[in-house]
């Protein structure tokens, strides 16, 4: 797992003194507290992303983001490719946590619908890619696309395409929901 911050209501969210990454203002706050995390892709969109199981949602502490139960649903794919996505709504965190230049993995500027977002890529472990998503101060949508087990793995490049259409697909709900 990776790590998330606070945000600054609408400004760039990285210091230049930090990892250099340079993020977009929010357009608008998207507040997410009470959303349900299934409810973020339809169904027409999982099989878009080959996540061809039923939705589980959990509620549960996390070591990325102490201090809460966060709200995540997991869903997963079997063909044409073994795959999983954690999808995590954070109401404690915001995106400076992963623009801090602290994680063990190679962060990138990666906006989706005009939002600031970065994709984290983990430098220890290749089998998982996240896409970190701005959406109010303190808060952000944490999608998370691993390599489902079977061989020859995913390679990271692909697991890390599979969350970007995930998140962009996630911020298309989201977004015509509020």
């Amino acid at each position: 797992m990776l790590v998330g911050g606070c945000s600054d209501g609408g400004a760039a969210v990285a210091p230049a003194e930090s990892s250099g990454i340079e993020l977009p203002p929010r357009p608008r706050e998207v507040r997410v507290d009470g959303v349900d995390p299934c409810s973020l892709l339809t169904e027409e969109q999982r099989t878009g992303l080959g996540l061809d199981r039923p939705p589980v949602f959990d509620l549960g502490p996390s070591l990325l983001y102490p201090g809460a139960d966060i709200p995540a649903c997991l869903f997963q794919g079997y063909e044409p490719r073994a795959v999983s996505v954690g999808l995590s709504i954070v109401t404690i965190a915001g995106i400076e946590l992963f623009t801090s230049g602290e994680l063990a993995a190679t962060v990138r500027p990666a906006p989706t619908h005009g939002f600031p977002a970065v994709v984290a890529v983990p430098t220890r472990f290749t089998s998982y890619c996240t896409v970190i998503v701005d959406v109010a101060p303190g808060q952000l949508l944490d999608v998370q696309f691993a390599d489902g087990g079977r061989e020859p793995p995913i390679p990271q490049p692909q697991l890390c395409q599979g969350a970007e259409r995930t998140a962009d697909a996630v911020m298309a709900t989201l977004l015509a929901s509020r």
